[in-house]
């Protein structure tokens, strides 16, 4: 009966992590479309205040059961994770937002299982297979369609959100296949956490957080959306996602985070009024189907 009442209490966490990831996303396109906020700013104010937050949970509630001590190799390892990781993929995330919106940002970073599979069979980690061509062309057909809604001579996605979004899929997948290798060495929170406050440390060279524009006209409104979309968006939606792992299958958390490009793309035609052409919309269901498909067809035929 316990076991049962842990396993949803995992379920319902993915779930609010991934909406609120979504969701998350577009308040962020609100804040650059409605103040003077930039991408570098909002990205050194985000990692460096969640990875601060999340550091304090590890130490409050992990430290004790699961010490870590990093030695110079493992530091080392975090560094370059923090810098072409966490940094690239927040930053080029921000960026395809600021030049597009969030639907189409988080649609566009679901294209690093491409990256990742390219990586495994370029390294000899995997063979290639019928069903890896199937999803290389399945993501190219889904990204082309969201570029230029089925008319080939024009994009109606701005070059540098589609290039951006491109970049933060790559950045994704290093993220991903990096972050297996630290797991071993590190708690998670201490992981994310630490590699949030070393990005949110170099940004700050790049854009120090305390040069903000307070001359402009900051309502509530405004303030309460930007914390939001950091305390809520970012740093809240990462420590449910962490937990529902103690709790939930790999195959069920890869399944339910598809809510996040669906949270996104829904909070951005609601809230903020996007909307997208009709193959623009059979392109992310291509995309967002092909990512469910790895997360779990795929390992299933692996494990068989």
């Amino acid at each position: 009966m316990e076991s049962n009442s842990k396993h949803l209490r995992g379920l319902i966490f993915v779930l609010l992590g991934a909406t609120l990831w979504g969701v998350g996303g577009t308040a962020s396109d609100y804040i650059f479309r409605n103040t003077p906020v930039t991408v570098e700013w909002y990205v050194a104010f985000r990692l460096t205040v969640s990875g601060i937050i999340l550091l304090f949970a590890y130490w409050l509630f992990s430290r004790k059961q699961q010490p870590v001590r990093l030695d110079r190799r493992t530091l080392g390892m975090l560094i370059i994770y923090s810098l072409l990781g966490m940094t690239m993929v927040q930053y080029s995330f921000m960026a395809a937002i600021g030049y597009g919106n969030a639907a189409i940002a988080t649609v566009l970073q679901y294209t690093g299982p491409i990256y990742i599979i390219l990586w495994l069979i370029i390294r000899k980690y995997a063979k290639w297979t019928f069903a890896d061509a199937f999803i290389i062309l399945g993501i190219i057909t889904g990204v082309v369609l969201l570029a230029t809604n089925g008319d080939l001579s024009r994009l109606v996605v701005s070059p540098p959100a589609l290039i951006w979004g491109l970049i933060s899929g790559v950045a994704l997948a290093y993220y991903t296949l990096h972050a297996q290798v630290l797991l071993y060495r590190l708690h998670p929170l201490q992981l994310v956490g630490g590699s949030m406050l070393i990005g949110g440390i170099a940004m700050n060279f790049i854009h120090p957080i305390w040069q903000f524009d307070f001359s402009f006209d900051w309502t509530v409104g405004l303030i309460t959306i930007l914390l939001f979309s950091v305390l809520f968006g970012t740093t809240l939606a990462f420590l449910l996602y962490i937990t529902s792992l103690k709790h939930i299958s790999s195959k069920e958390g890869g399944v339910l985070g598809t809510v996040e490009p669906a949270s996104a793309v829904l909070s951005s035609v609601l809230w903020l009024n996007i909307s997208l052409g009709w193959y623009q919309i059979i392109g992310t269901i291509i995309i967002l189907g092909v990512a469910l498909y790895i997360s779990v067809g795929r390992k299933e035929k692996e494990k068989k």
